[in-house]
C-alpha cells in the first residue's frame, strides 16, 4: 500500500514518519511503502497521484475526496489555525481593522481560506488579496510597507525565531478548531478499511504506537466520516487580487 505524508510534516519528523510506516506494516502484516518527499511540487507530481493511504492537510484532503473518491478515516487533535499580523509599529491595530483592507497571504492554502472564513464570520470583509509565493514573503510584504495586514499559517509562525517574530505584530490568533490534517483511504483499498481502522483507533493504547503519536504531537486518531467545515471554507469566494 502506497502511503503519502504531507511534506510539511515529513520535513519536521522524517525519522518518526518512517517508523510510523513500519509500525503500520507490522500491524497490518502488509507492505506499506512510504517515500518521504519534502518538496511540495514533487509531492503533488510524483507522490500524491499514486497514494492509496494519505495523511494530508485539509485542502489536499478536500481535493482527494472530491476528485479521486478518497474517504476520510481519521483526524488528529492538532488543529490547523492562523495568525493575523501587521507591522510591529501598528500598535493599536485590531482584527476589525482588516475590514476594507488589502491582506497579504499565500494563494491556494487552507490557512488563507480559514483566515478569510474567520474574518467573514466576524463580519469583516477585506478589499482584496496581495498574493505571495510563501509565508515568509507575506512577512516581507508587511515589513516593506506594501500591505499593512497579513495572514500566516500558525505552524509557520510557531517555527519562526524570536528575532523573526519581532519583525511583525500579532493582532489575533485563531482557535477555530475547524480542521486538522487527516488520514484518508483510496476507494480501491476499501477492503483494508476495517483492519486499518482498528490499528489506528487503538494506536494510542499501544506503547510503541503511543510513543510515535506523542513524538508527532498527534496524541490519538479521532474517527471522521466527512469533511465538516472544510467544504465551506475551501469553497469560500475569495476577493480578487489587489496587487
Amino acid at each position: 500500500m502506497k502511503f503519502s505524508v504531507c511534506p510539511h510534516d515529513i520535513v519536521k519528523q522524517m525519522k518518526t514518519w518512517l517508523a510510523f510506516g513500519a509500525y503500520l506494516q507490522r500491524a497490518l502484516d502488509h507492505p506499506i511503502t512510504l517515500e518521504p518527499v519534502t518538496d511540495f511540487a514533487v509531492f503533488y507530481q510524483e507522490s500524491l497521484p499514486h497514494a492509496e493511504l494519505a495523511f494530508v492537510n485539509p485542502m489536499d484532503a478536500w481535493h482527494l475526496v472530491n476528485e479521486r473518491g478518497f474517504r476520510p478515516m481519521f483526524r488528529t487533535e492538532l488543529y490547523d489555525e492562523v495568525v493575523f499580523i501587521t507591522h510591529p509599529e501598528n500598535l493599536n491595530a485590531s482584527l476589525e481593522d482588516f475590514h476594507g483592507q488589502v491582506v497579504a497571504a499565500v494563494d491556494r492554502q487552507f490557512a488563507t481560506y480559514l483566515g478569510l472564513y474567520i474574518l467573514q464570520e466576524k463580519g469583516i470583509r477585506v478589499a482584496g488579496m496581495a498574493w505571495q509565493p510563501s509565508w515568509l514573503q507575506v512577512i516581507r510584504t508587511i515589513m516593506t510597507g506594501q500591505v499593512k495586514y497579513g495572514v500566516l499559517y500558525r505552524d509557520f509562525y510557531t517555527g519562526l525565531t524570536h528575532l523573526s517574530r519581532q519583525q511583525i505584530r500579532v493582532v489575533y490568533e485563531s482557535n477555530s478548531r475547524y480542521a486538522t490534517h487527516m488520514m484518508l483511504l483510496h476507494p480501491e483499498r476499501e477492503a483494508w478499511r476495517e483492519r486499518l481502522h482498528r490499528v489506528l483507533a487503538s494506536m494510542h493504547e499501544d506503547a510503541e504506537g503511543a510513543s510515535l503519536l506523542e513524538t508527532l504531537r498527534l496524541k490519538r486518531w479521532v474517527p471522521i466520516s466527512d469533511l465538516g467545515h472544510i467544504e465551506h471554507i475551501v469553497t469560500l469566494q475569495v476577493p480578487g487580487e489587489a496587487i
